[in-house]
C-alpha cells in the first residue's frame, strides 16, 4: 500500500491543478462584468499558455479578447476584483497585462495580482 501513495498523492495533485484551470471561451471572456458573469481568472493560465499571445497584432488580440480596459503600450484586462462587504474600493484584484513593441505586436502577456496592505 506504501508503494501506492506517491501515486495517488500525484493524482490528486494534478486533479486539483486541473480543477484551477479552465479553457479559454471567448463568449465568456466577454461575459465578464464587474458584479458578478464570468470569471476570467480560471481562463487566463490557458490563455496565456494554449493561445500564444506573443506575436499576435493588436487588432488581433481585440478581436479574441474584445475591447480593453486600458490601452496604450500596456494593455490591461481585469480577471477579477474583490471587494469588502458594501465596499466601493476593491481590496484585491488579478489583472492580465499585456505589452507591445512599437509596432502594436505583443511581447509579453502576465498575470498581476495585488492586495491592499
Amino acid at each position: 500500500m506504501l508503494k501506492k501513495a506517491p501515486f495517488f498523492i500525484i493524482f490528486f495533485v494534478q486533479v486539483a491543478l486541473y480543477g484551477c484551470t479552465e479553457k479559454f471561451d471567448k463568449n465568456k471572456w466577454s461575459e465578464y462584468d464587474y458584479l458578478g458573469g464570468s470569471d476570467r481568472s480560471s481562463m487566463a493560465d490557458d490563455l496565456i499558455q494554449r493561445h500564444l499571445l506573443i506575436g499576435l497584432s493588436n487588432k488581433q488580440m481585440l478581436k479574441l479578447l474584445g475591447p480593453s480596459e486600458k490601452d496604450n503600450a500596456e494593455t490591461q484586462y481585469t480577471l477579477e476584483e474583490n471587494y469588502e462587504f458594501l465596499g466601493i474600493d476593491p481590496v484585491s484584484g488579478k489583472y492580465l497585462i499585456i505589452k507591445f513593441n512599437k509596432d502594436s505586436i505583443i511581447t509579453s502577456a502576465e498575470i498581476k495580482e495585488w492586495h491592499k496592505h
